[in-house]
C-alpha cells in the first residue's frame, strides 16, 4: 500500500514557527562565524608575535626590532640620559616562551577545534539534521530552503510569508533609524 504523505499545515502559526527556527539557525551561524573571526585574528597575532620574537632572538641584539619601543618605554618611565644599546637577552626569550606556550595551549586545550573548527562544522551539521525534514540552510543567501519533496503550495506560501516578514522588519528598522 502506498504511504500517505503528510505535509505541514499551511497556516500562519506554522510559518511563524518556521521563521523563528530559521532566524535562530541564521543568528547562531552568524555568531559562530563572528567568534571564529575573532579567534583567527588572535591566532594570527600570536603567530606573528612568535615569528617576530624568533627573529629577535636569531638576529644580532644591536639590530633588534624591539629596541626602539623598549628605549621609549624606559625613557618615559625611567628618565635617564643613557638609553640602552641592546635589549636584555632574557626579555625576547621570555616573551617567545610565553607566546609558544600560549600557542601550544591554544591547540592542546581544544580551543582551536572548539572556537574555530566548530564554526566550520555548524552549517554542514545543521544541514544533515535538516535533511530528514526536507530542508536546507543556505548561508550564502541566508535562508531556509525546502526540498522539492515539500508541497509547492507550502513552499510558495512560506516564501510570501517570509518576504512579508522581511519587509515589515525593514520598515521597523527604517522607522527606528528615523527616530534616532
Amino acid at each position: 500500500p502506498p504511504k500517505s504523505l503528510s505535509y505541514p499545515l499551511n497556516d500562519s502559526a506554522t510559518f511563524r514557527d518556521l521563521l523563528l527556527f530559521e532566524e535562530r539557525l541564521k543568528t547562531t551561524a552568524a555568531s559562530l562565524q563572528k567568534r571564529k573571526s575573532r579567534y583567527q585574528l588572535f591566532l594570527v597575532h600570536l603567530l606573528l608575535m612568535t615569528l617576530l620574537l624568533l627573529t629577535e632572538i636569531l638576529l644580532p641584539r644591536e639590530s633588534s626590532l624591539l629596541l626602539i619601543p623598549y628605549r621609549l618605554l624606559l625613557l618615559r618611565f625611567i628618565p635617564s640620559t643613557d638609553p640602552p644599546q641592546s635589549l636584555p637577552p632574557i626579555l625576547p626569550t621570555t616573551l617567545l616562551f610565553v607566546c609558544v606556550v600560549t600557542l601550544i595551549l591554544f591547540f592542546a586545550s581544544g580551543m582551536y577545534s572548539e572556537k574555530i573548527g566548530y564554526a566550520n562544522k555548524y552549517v554542514p551539521h545543521a544541514n544533515r539534521a535538516l535533511r530528514s525534514f526536507n530542508m536546507l540552510l543556505n548561508v550564502r543567501k541566508p535562508k531556509l530552503i525546502f526540498s522539492s519533496r515539500v508541497d509547492k503550495n507550502f513552499r510558495e506560501s512560506y516564501e510570501r510569508h517570509r518576504n512579508t516578514f522581511e519587509r515589515k522588519r525593514e520598515e521597523r528598522a527604517r522607522l527606528q533609524r528615523s527616530m534616532t
